[in-house]
């Protein structure tokens, strides 16, 4: 009898607690807490006070488990500045993964078989595989979260899709002719 009744409060424990860190039975945990209804649900009520806020999903609010950059020492106003002068300097700059060449990804390759299209050869590359910093600092200086991405005369055009978009319609011949 013991056992059975610690086995059931151990399994009601359990699903306690995927109640309360699944994301599809959150409102209804917190509706459930804070009416205090908590025990019509077969919950035990000792696991839980009035006033407790449940967490929706486990560790969700912790610093650790927040978006975090993966290189080491490199101050984020530093990599802008240089970024800036990068595109300013250079008429035509395309981020991309790999070399025109030997394009790492198929958007990379896209982008550059576009320019190809063009006749547009005159212009610069950064391979972001080789630099993490670059390939995290480009994504918050263009407040675009994909690569590859094309600026002309220091402007953001935009990522493979516009780029293609605006090959296709002939707005890129109007736009690359600007930078020559």
């Amino acid at each position: 009898s013991r056992l059975r009744f610690a086995t059931l409060f151990w399994r009601r424990a359990v699903m306690a607690f995927r109640a309360l860190t699944s994301t599809s039975r959150c409102a209804r945990t917190s509706a459930a807490l804070a009416t205090g209804r908590v025990a019509s649900r077969g919950l035990p009520v000792a696991l839980f006070a009035r006033g407790v806020q449940p967490v929706c999903r486990a560790f969700s609010g912790h610093p650790d488990f927040a978006p975090q950059s993966h290189v080491e020492g490199t101050a984020n106003n530093e990599i802008q500045g240089k970024l800036k002068k990068l595109v300013t300097e250079n008429k035509v700059v395309l981020f991309m993964k790999g070399n025109p060449e030997a394009p790492q990804c198929g958007f990379s390759k896209t982008v550059a078989q576009i320019l190809a299209a063009e006749d547009f050869l005159e212009y610069s590359y950064v391979d972001v595989l080789k630099y993490p910093e670059v390939r995290e600092g480009i994504k918050t200086f263009s407040d675009w979260p994909t690569i590859p991405q094309l600026y002309v005369n220091g402007e953001f055009v935009g990522g493979c899709d516009i780029v293609l978009q605006m090959h296709r319609e002939g707005e890129l011949k109007d736009v690359l002719a600007k930078a020559s």
